[in-house]
């Protein structure tokens, strides 16, 4: 017994520090491979176009589980405050990995109301900024719940977009006219030293499309912010100057239109975020 007992003992001092080795070997080799996993898990989040599937489940958590949204109800303000952190957790650094930031807010109700925003920072000129625009509130239908949620699968599918400019996806609580929404963007929104290259505003189309027109509709516009719009659709050269806007709506935003035809105005939908996608790269360039 003298004898075995500390031959053993030398056996197990000796493979001790193996085991440590392999051990940590073992623990390293997981610790990348979850590392590059997750990696990989966020990569396929932010660069994948847009499906019907997940517009489909956005809008349905605006429509079934949020409702409406607006300042003057009791039920609206709790859909306002719902709609934010559901923006905030689709987009934030829990799920997409992009910083959410929030603007000052204005005081209704006793609440405030704040802006969020994300950035695709760009690569050579990131204090130029191309702003992408929508209001989040809304009466809880699904015309005005796909307005809000084609621009958050819109900022998903671009997060990782390498623009020469930074194209930030405001998403605003209250609704206002243009020209409102175009003086809150540039003072609570634009942040110093930073210059507003253009904004793309999109809406809720509240009246019919137009039977044979344009499917595209500009809710306001004149002078410099026509040529805006021809510049971002291919039609006009860059129009000299900064700040310029456009307001726009598309029939598949239609409050009026596609009544109980959901899945066919969300699969109309994708061909119409690939349209902004394009001229908010275009405006980026």
């Amino acid at each position: 017994m003298s004898d075995s007992s500390p031959r053993r003992y030398k056996i197990i001092l000796m493979i001790l520090p193996v085991g440590v080795v392999i051990g940590t070997i073992i623990f390293m080799f997981m610790y990348f491979y979850n590392e590059r996993r997750d990696e990989q898990e966020r990569t396929v989040i932010g660069s994948h176009e847009i499906r019907v599937d997940d517009l489909d489940d956005m809008v349905g958590k605006f429509t079934d589980w949020i409702g409406s949204r607006d300042v003057d109800t009791e039920q609206g303000r709790n859909g306002l405050k719902s709609a934010a952190s559901m923006i905030e957790g689709r987009l934030g650094p829990q799920n997409l990995g992009l910083k959410v930031e929030k603007g000052p807010g204005e005081a209704k109700y006793g609440l405030l109301w704040k802006s969020l925003w994300v950035d695709v920072r760009g690569q050579s000129s990131p204090d130029k900024v191309v702003i992408a625009a929508v209001s989040f509130s809304g009466v809880g239908e699904v015309a005005d719940a796909n307005v809000v949620s084609t621009m958050v699968m819109l900022a998903a599918s671009m997060a990782r977009d390498e623009n020469s400019k930074t194209v930030r996806f405001v998403f605003l609580p209250l609704k206002r006219n243009p020209t409102e929404q175009n003086k809150w963007l540039l003072e609570n929104c634009i942040q110093k030293g930073e210059v507003c290259d253009g904004i793309i505003g999109v809406g809720l189309m509240e009246t019919d499309p137009e039977v044979g027109g344009e499917v595209w509709q500009v809710v306001t516009g004149s002078g410099g912010n026509q040529e805006w719009w021809k510049f971002l659709r291919q039609e006009a050269t860059r129009p000299e100057g900064d700040g310029h806007s456009v307001w726009i709506t598309h029939s598949v935003f239609s409050s009026k239109a596609w009544k109980k035809r959901k899945n066919e105005r969300l699969e109309s939908t994708l061909p119409v975020a690939s349209q902004l996608a394009s001229w908010l790269r275009r405006a980026a360039e």
